[in-house]
């Protein structure tokens, strides 16, 4: 077995040379995490760097948001016209028809933002419409990707509803597996054309070799999402405080409502860069100008 040091600069070595005294499995466990959110933080920095130069990738996810409100308040409002339904296999028929199209127009949002990230990176410059007609091209696959994450997201939670706080810890970290499984589905249907029987194998194959990075990623941006989106949530709550009611109330719900919706909105975009970034290092073995190849390489199984 190889002896694990660390070096001067708190990195891992592995077969230690002369001087470095070995550590525990504990205290590499521990590095290691640190090392992966590290990693997840740069990757969301170098992310944050593209959009501030590129802020168009912004508009994509915009447009997916906006198509999902207006689909689900047509939906719900076409139900409701129609004095709804007693019945419950119709009920879930309608919700289940609901995640299946917020599913595919999420997707579809993010294979337009993610093909146009990718010619960011070759160094072109990008039209709306021809991203979105490249999502186009991998329409079916797109669907049937929305149909197999609203089956999977609907069983997972029925598996909750029904469990107790056992079923529940067991839900969750189901939900964490498949999340990871299927981290590279959209990059892995935009630039490979795969199709319903390969996406999910071919994402699961990338992660095994950027497993690290991937998680580290979701960790990173997740959390500068949150911090992104937070000023908005602290207006709306200190709206409600300050002024329940009257014109101040309603202006003060608008701007913070915009302030929580541009949070979100720069998550997603930050999300879907490092992404491609990730799924580009993967499959080419270097990153994009943009990025660093160092970081990306360290817990890669290239390194």
């Amino acid at each position: 077995m190889r002896d694990t040091c660390l070096s001067e600069y708190n990195e891992l070595v592995y077969d230690c040379p002369p001087g470095l005294p070995a550590v525990g499995a504990t205290e590499v466990g521990l590095v290691s995490l640190r090392g992966r959110l590290g990693t997840g933080f740069r990757l969301a920095g170098q992310s944050a760097s593209v959009l501030r130069h590129n802020p168009g990738l912004a508009v994509y996810p915009l447009v997916g948001g906006v198509a999902m409100a207006a689909f689900v308040l047509t939906a719900i409002g076409g139900f409701v016209a129609t004095g709804g339904s007693e019945s419950l296999p119709i009920v879930l028929a309608t919700l289940f028809g609901v995640y299946v199209g917020t599913s595919f127009l999420a997707a579809f949002s993010i294979a337009a933002l993610s093909w146009a990230a990718r010619e960011t990176f070759a160094g072109r410059d990008p039209s709306v419409t021809g991203a979105f007609r490249a999502a186009a091209g991998h329409l079916w696959a797109l669907l049937a990707w929305a149909v197999l994450s609203a089956i999977v997201g609907l069983l997972l939670r029925a598996l909750e509803e029904s469990s107790d706080i056992v079923g529940t810890i067991i839900t969750a970290l189901l939900s964490l597996g498949w999340a990871a499984l299927t981290y590279f589905v959209i990059p892995v249907i935009v630039f490979e054309d795969a199709g319903p029987t390969t996406m999910v194998q071919e994402s699961g194959r990338l992660v095994r070799d950027t497993w690290g990075e991937s998680i580290g990623s979701e960790f990173g941006v997740g959390i500068v999402s949150f911090l992104l989106a937070l000023p908005g949530f602290v207006a709306l709550v200190a709206v409600f405080v300050i002024s329940p009611e009257g014109s101040i109330f309603a202006a003060g719900i608008a701007v913070a409502g915009l302030v929580l919706a541009a949070g979100v909105l720069a998550g997603y975009t930050l999300g879907a860069i490092a992404k491609v970034a990730l799924y580009t290092f993967a499959r080419e073995g270097t990153a994009p100008a943009e990025f660093d190849d160092t970081v990306l390489e360290r817990g890669s199984s290239r390194a």
